[in-house]
């Protein structure tokens, strides 16, 4: 591993809190490029001591040192997923790599597309927490997302590549419309939001075309489980029952990501 591999990991605690502002002040309307971090409970203006990622947590046990109002664990919690993403990437690419009959001191791992993994991983969290809060994929993430797709594939790839990641970004977004379209049309009402149809573009802006039909097959079992666990919680079966899908969407993404792209 070389001494850029450890980045994301240096990284992921600070991206993480960043994470957490945005989850917690896109869906209110909020602005997160100016204004700064305040207690949600007596409103105060956080100090230095106090914005660093974990640490001011567990030291401060949880609670404003003001105040004693509670700090929302989702902070810590997003900080924490945070850090999960790079190990996991790593731990993904190793196994695939042991799998093909590559020994662990053979494998090389670009640092560069190791770090857009990272990017990735980082910004489907962040979707992912959103949808599953207010059932919303905003724009401000998916559609910056797609587009850092696209330059990463020609940073990286080549133009080849990125020919390919544009015809799935348009074949993603058209599928998924279409899908869209013809329940609306069945139904009589919304099954599938532009959400999905965006973050599907932004997904194929990622991995090309070819990945795509594993990514809707994989991502349709995720949501017919979650949707199995959310009745069985309820204790009643409902066919009006709504579950985000963005969430098992982005996970299959991720997936292809790691495996099936080959990079």
């Amino acid at each position: 591993m070389t001494p850029l591999m450890l980045l994301p990991f240096l990284l992921a605690p600070f991206i993480g809190s960043f994470l957490g502002v945005l989850i917690r002040r896109i869906p209110r309307g909020e602005t997160f490029v100016s204004g700064r971090s305040h207690c949600e409970t007596c409103n105060r203006t956080l100090g230095p001591s106090e914005m660093i990622p974990l640490l001011s947590y567990w030291l401060q046990k949880g609670v404003c040192r003001h105040c004693g109002g509670k700090i929302d664990p989702l902070h810590l919690k997003v900080e924490l997923s945070a850090v999960a993403i790079p190990a996991c990437a790593l731990l993904v690419r190793l196994v695939g790599a042991a799998f093909q009959g590559v020994s662990l001191n053979e494998v090389a791992i670009d640092p560069a597309i190791f770090f857009a993994d990272c990017v990735l991983g980082w910004g489907l969290l962040a979707l992912s927490w959103i949808d599953l809060d207010c059932m919303r994929l905003p724009d401000v993430l998916t559609l910056p997302l797609l587009l850092a797709g696209l330059c990463e594939a020609v940073a990286l790839h080549g133009w080849n590549v990125t020919y390919d990641r544009i015809l799935g970004c348009v074949a993603g977004w058209l599928l998924f419309s279409g899908v869209a379209w013809g329940y609306r049309l069945l139904r009589k009402r919304d099954g599938l939001g532009g959400g999905d149809a965006k973050l599907l573009a932004m997904g194929g802006a990622w991995l090309g075309i070819a990945p795509l039909p594993f990514v809707v097959l994989s991502a349709s079992i995720l949501g017919i489980m979650v949707a199995m666990s959310t009745t069985l919680r309820a204790g009643r079966f409902s066919m009006t029952v709504v579950v985000p899908f963005g969430p098992s969407l982005a996970a299959a993404i991720w997936i292809a990501r790691l495996t099936l792209t080959g990079e």
